[in-house]
């Protein structure tokens, strides 16, 4: 007859390896079998699945500090490297600009001789009556040489050379308007005579005044009785926010009278319509 089997054998064996309860997991493992796998393995404890030990820890940190520093010092030399050959740029392009500024200042003086002498001509023909009129609108469209005692203002900016900082154009701006409103005949930013006509904008780190690049410590000159000059600029909203400026970004901001000032001419207008001016009868 054919052997039953032994069902008593099986059970017991079962017994004997039970599966564990959720539970009893849950509180006899701490850390799922996973990630104690890969906790071994970054630890270096874990061991190959041949049998021999993996490489130590120490040598992936030192081969990648040594990769991160080859890139660094590269990238350092190429920087070493190409700084003079920046700096060498821009003081060119720098000079290249002072030297176009001394030409145009040349032609500028140059013009306002020539209009010297063409108006001795002209007086000399017996012309004096039309040309004292003449003189005048061009003393104030600033078209003449001025010069006489006045205020002097010095400004510099505390930003970065090759940016903008404190100081804007519209600052700027608003410190010449209160120039004029105290009294000023004339007045010239950075050398350059301003008239009824002229714009100050910002270009980068330097002022362009009527398309003329102006740079930084910028000279305000205005022509005109020092004492009434300065009680007056005192009072304007630019004196103001200057001194906001000089007290929270430490920026350069002096006055100083000055017995004789002496201001060029301003180039003529480009003129491109134009009509007389009706005579009443």
């Amino acid at each position: 007859m054919p052997e039953e089997p032994d069902t008593g054998s099986t059970e017991r064996a079962v017994r004997r390896n039970p599966v564990p309860a959720l539970l009893t997991s849950l509180l006899g493992d701490s850390l799922d079998p996973g990630y104690a796998a890969a906790a071994q393995r970054r630890d270096g404890t874990a061991s190959p699945p041949d049998g021999r030990r993996g490489p130590a820890r120490w040598w992936y940190w030192a081969a990648g500090l040594l990769a991160v520093g080859l890139v660094l010092g590269i990238a350092a030399r190429a920087t070493a490297a190409s700084a003079p050959s920046a700096e060498n740029t821009r003081s060119a392009l720098l000079g290249d600009v002072r030297a176009a500024q001394q030409r145009v200042d040349a032609l500028a003086a140059r013009a306002s001789a020539l209009g010297a002498g063409i108006r001795s001509v002209q007086q000399s023909l017996g012309a004096t009556a039309l040309l004292s009129t003449v003189a005048d609108l061009e003393q104030d469209g600033g078209m003449t040489p001025m010069h006489g005692p006045g205020l002097q203002i010095v400004i510099d900016n505390a930003g970065d050379a090759n940016g903008p900082g404190a100081i804007q154009d519209s600052d700027i701006d608003l410190l010449v308007n209160g120039l004029w409103a105290s009294g000023a005949e004339a007045v010239s930013v950075g050398g350059v005579r301003l008239r009824t006509t002229s714009t100050i904008r910002q270009a980068g780190g330097a002022m362009l005044v009527d398309n003329t690049p102006v740079f930084f410590p910028i000279a305000i000159d205005a022509v005109g009785d020092p004492s009434r000059l300065h009680v007056a600029i005192v009072a304007t909203e630019g004196f103001a926010r200057f001194s906001a400026f000089a007290s929270l970004y430490h920026i350069r901001f002096d006055l100083e009278a000055k017995t004789d000032i002496t201001l060029p001419a301003a180039p003529a207008p480009d003129l491109r319509y134009a009509s007389a001016v009706p005579t009443s009868r």
